[in-house]
């Protein structure tokens, strides 16, 4: 009769159970569901690109504190209602330069969208499991988070380097506002893109944001506006934005209610986003049918 000399109990069926069997090995990466996983791929992939151009963060610096520089002497002209010192229309100012980082990085998902195009890297991307439509949707997630940190910089350097007076009481509340507000921007990234991937271009883009960011109110109040052209500023989510952003940021009055302002912004994502879905869905749908969904 065999002994056990260990002391073990002998194994039954002629296994035994390992008790570390069911446990996640150390330092093993947690998995992640294979369309999150797709997308933070795809943001990580834009993040290596940016940041290996070493210099680019350091020069869009400069460039933001030499847009800074003039805009402050150009204020010191100013000197009219309803501003009632200089100052205070460098803060105005300062924040719609900030909604248009925002504003102009709609156009970086575009053009991204082309050099894949040009590189022949979107067909990869168009037959994988994760789907065009997808593909395209994530494009836009590094232009606007890059452009939110560009955003914060920009800020700050007005803060410390041109003595920008922030209301710290309710700056706090400017982040889940800007995400908002970037949430119904959406739309018009996802819709410039559905005419990029349909003609390969997307002409007019720039005069669109040209548009937007004076009727938006970015550099003067939207009150100076023709009558025939102030219709709009209220026919897009970037006024409401720019309006809530300037009364958390520096205390200025708002010209509607803080409620009103959030139901516009929510209701252009809601409205916006599944119309500007269904439009990259058929754009695909068309490129299918001639052939050139992955040809520039």
């Amino acid at each position: 009769m065999p002994v056990d000399l260990a002391g073990r109990r002998p194994r039954v069926g002629g296994l035994r159970r390992d008790a570390r069997a069911g446990r996640r090995p150390a330092g093993a990466a947690v998995s992640l569901p294979p369309r999150l996983a797709a997308t933070v791929a795809l943001i990580r992939r834009d993040a290596l690109i940016y940041t290996s151009y070493r210099g680019r963060l350091v020069t869009q610096s400069v460039g933001t504190v030499f847009t800074l520089a003039l805009f402050y002497y150009v204020s010191k002209l100013v000197r009219v209602e309803p501003f009632h010192s200089p100052k205070e229309y460098f803060g105005f100012v300062v924040v719609g330069l900030v909604i248009l980082q925002v504003l102009q990085s709609t156009l970086e998902s575009p053009m991204q969208l082309r050099q894949e195009l040009v590189a022949g890297t979107f067909e990869r991307m168009a037959l994988s499991p994760f789907g065009p439509t997808a593909s395209v949707a994530s494009l836009m997630i590094f232009p606007f988070a890059l452009a939110s940190i560009m955003s914060a910089v920009t800020l700050a350097l007005a803060v410390v380097i041109f003595g920008v007076r922030l209301h710290w009481a309710t700056v706090a509340l400017a982040i889940p506002v800007g995400l908002l507000g970037a949430l119904s921007f959406a739309p018009l990234t996802l819709l410039m893109s559905a005419v990029m991937l349909r003609f390969k271009q997307a002409p007019g883009a720039s005069y669109i944001i040209a548009l937007v960011s004076l009727s938006a109110g970015l550099y003067f109040p939207t009150s100076l506006l023709p009558g025939w052209i102030r219709w709009a500023s209220e026919v897009q989510p970037f006024t409401p934005a720019v309006e809530l952003l300037r009364h958390l940021l520096l205390g200025l009055p708002l010209t509607e209610s803080t409620w009103v302002s959030l139901a516009k912004m929510v209701g252009f994502a809601i409205v916006g986003l599944p119309l500007a879905g269904a439009a990259v869905g058929m754009a695909i749908r068309s490129c299918r049918r001639n052939g050139t969904l992955v040809e520039y």
